[in-house]
């Protein structure tokens, strides 16, 4: 069976209104900073198996957010999709993050675009896989 490497660091983030966000890191904790948003449904540990391996060859720091309502992340519904980014930054600050690229998995990709449009100063590049539209849902499951 192929070895797929564990979290470097997993945990949560406080956000000043007391809810709290997952995360889960890879990689090189002094590289550059990529953020992966999981698909919906999806969480933290949604990264593939490779990605987690280039990490560590190729001088990255990968780290997968939780929205929301996923695994260890308390529920919340953004009024807009933009509203996520105000989570985000906060969690840049605690990350000690200055600059980051973004990628963002089928749900997760309206919120790569929603940073690009937040943090143009911040956010370095951006990609979206598979793209779908946010989808409202009354529950997620917990999956990470």
């Amino acid at each position: 069976m192929e070895h797929v490497p564990p979290p470097r660091l997993e945990g949560t983030v406080a956000l000043p209104d007391g809810r709290y966000v997952g995360f889960a890191e890879y990689g090189n904790p002094n590289g550059r900073t990529v953020l992966w948003f999981h698909g919906t449904p999806g969480a933290r540990r949604q990264l593939p198996p490779p990605a987690r391996r280039l990490a560590l060859d190729r001088d990255v720091r990968l780290i997968g957010l939780e929205r929301p309502g996923a695994g260890d992340s308390s529920p919340h519904f953004y009024d807009r999709v933009l509203d996520w980014t105000d989570d985000v930054e906060v969690i840049l600050d605690h990350l000690g993050v200055d600059r980051y690229a973004a990628i963002g998995l089928s749900g997760g990709g309206p919120y790569v675009l929603a940073c690009a449009a937040a943090h143009p100063e911040r956010m370095v590049a951006g990609a979206v896989l598979g793209v779908l539209h946010p989808q409202p849902a009354p529950r997620l499951p917990r999956v990470g």
